[in-house]
């Protein structure tokens, strides 16, 4: 009977270890795949930039176009903005310039959302609104490139609600 007893003992414990084992083994794994989790969204690209977007407000020294998306929108520009703006952005008589000195003088301390607000409204002169928002973020991108804004690894998004959290800011 003790012997029984004894038997029916060591059952139940092994049981209870068994069960122990089990919660230790779960709990492990929700840590594994927690842990594995945080890498894979750490190692996202734009996943810095995004958390630091987070902490603050972004600014067009950001790296928040590509150099592709700059690309199509150099090409955008050529076809439909450099009869006014001249080839090197300078401005050509009433049309303002989208680089240098009166460019930053313009647009310093306002979002981003301004200038692709105006393009998408306004411009071109002879067919205003004709753009797509794709076209007016691409030009945006290709304003900033060639006014010496780093480029980044996501395109600039195609939309000013988007880009009104987005200063342009003086060169840090």
């Amino acid at each position: 009977m003790i012997r029984k007893a004894n038997e029916v003992a060591g059952r139940y414990r092994a049981e209870a270890r068994s069960a122990t084992a089990r919660r230790v083994a779960i709990v492990a794994a929700g840590v594994a795949i927690a842990s594995l989790t945080a890498i894979q969204v750490a190692a996202t690209p734009g996943a810095a930039e995004r958390a630091r977007h987070a902490l603050g407000p972004a600014t067009v020294w950001d790296s928040i176009y590509t150099l592709a998306q700059a690309g199509r929108g150099e090409s955008t520009y050529r076809a439909t903005c450099a009869s006014c703006h001249g080839d090197s952005l300078q401005g050509i008589n009433d049309a303002p310039p989208l680089a240098g000195s009166e460019f930053h003088k313009d647009y310093d301390g306002n979002a981003l959302s301004s200038l692709f607000s105006k393009i998408s409204n306004d411009m071109p002169s002879d067919n205003p609104g004709s753009l797509t928002a794709p076209q007016v973020a691409s030009a945006v991108a290709f304003v900033l490139k060639y006014n010496g804004y780093p480029a980044g690894a996501n395109d600039l998004p195609a939309s000013a609600d988007s880009l009104s959290g987005i200063k342009f800011t003086p060169k840090p």
